[in-house]
């Protein structure tokens, strides 16, 4: 009976875990951090545990280090096109423009509806000053899913800055409708 009052005191990795989840959902990248490094120091092969640490130093503009965090998700996370994508986002961010490009590429070769490296080329075709080409994959996303906050407001503001102020005022107009 003590012992299951001592390992009921003990925090478990997925407490942790949690606890990470939780600070990251309010925007508490550090806090966050803090908690995934004490889930991976009680679980090194914590694969949603890393990631998690990768998406928050990502967010904090550590892109290489969020570099290294994917690695080691990548051994033991289950979901390989979270990562893909993620690291084609960190190459962005480090101005890597061809390493993100060929991950965003493979993630659509093996799956050709993955929006997120729709708008990973997206991003680089107006790094690129292809407009045209940004909005169109913009598009094919919001094909894709109708509703994408994220896909409406980039598409909104691409076609703003073709002139296309109607459609513009659209796409606006659509995200309001889903996303008061």
């Amino acid at each position: 009976f003590s012992g299951a009052i001592l390992c009921a005191s003990t925090p478990t990795a997925r407490q942790y875990y949690e606890k990470g989840q939780e600070a990251q959902n309010s925007a508490e990248w550090y806090t966050a951090v803090e908690f995934y490094q004490e889930a991976v120091r009680l679980n090194n092969v914590y694969g949603d545990a890393w990631y998690s640490m990768a998406e928050c130093t990502y967010a904090l503009g550590e892109y290489s280090l969020a570099l290294t965090y994917l690695e080691t998700a990548e051994k033991y996370a289950k979901n390989h096109t979270d990562i893909l994508n993620l690291t084609g986002f960190c190459y962005l961010g480090l101005e890597k423009t061809e390493e993100a490009e060929k991950i965003f590429k493979k993630v659509l070769n093996s799956y050709p509806n993955n929006i997120e490296a729709r708008f990973g080329l997206a991003q680089l075709d107006i790094l690129a000053g292809r407009l045209s080409g940004a909005e169109d994959l913009y598009l094919d996303a919001l094909k894709r899913q109708q509703s994408n906050r994220n896909a409406l407001l980039s598409v909104a503001l691409v076609a703003q800055e073709l002139g296309k102020t109607d459609a513009a005022n659209s796409y606006i107009d659509q995200a309001l409708r889903y996303h008061s």
